[in-house]
């Protein structure tokens, strides 16, 4: 029985201890002042921030076509041979190639108004293009406003 109370009291013992040190280290801590030869300036800190996001960034992988992230070369590679993944690609290709054909579209129409209208570069147009554009405009009525002394 003495030695199970001799045992209890150890421990008490080292707990008020550990305790106190803790508190110690705890009220040092507190009181540290860090030296001028080692203080940060604001903006290094914020440097450093950012050269860490873009170093998480990197590693990151993202697939454009499904918007999902992929932590590891092993996912993104899993996630490639997906279904849904080919199925995103195979609409998003399927709306470029209509995309590009009404561009195409644009253009060719853009071609034809220049070689029937458009005039040259220099911003002259040929009688025969008058012709063209009044056959166009035939019946439109253009009323002019004429300036009055006020």
């Amino acid at each position: 029985m003495k030695r199970s109370v001799e045992m209890e009291k150890k421990r008490e013992e080292e707990r008020v201890k550990k305790a106190e040190m803790a508190r110690l280290k705890a009220e040092r801590a507190r009181a540290y002042e860090e030296p001028e030869w080692a203080k940060v300036d604001g903006d290094v800190e914020d440097d450093v921030a950012e050269e860490e996001e873009e170093g998480v960034r990197k590693n990151e992988l993202y697939c454009v076509a499904c918007g999902k992230k992929f932590k590891s070369d092993k996912q993104w590679k899993n996630h490639e041979q997906s279904k849904k993944h080919k199925d995103k690609v195979a609409e998003l290709r399927e709306a470029f190639g209509e995309e590009d054909q009404d561009n195409e579209d644009d253009d060719e129409d853009a071609d034809d108004n220049n070689d029937n209208g458009g005039g040259d570069a220099d911003g002259f147009v040929s009688a025969d293009e008058v012709e063209k554009l009044k056959e166009q405009f035939e019946g439109v009525e253009i009323q002019t406003e004429e300036k009055g002394d006020e």
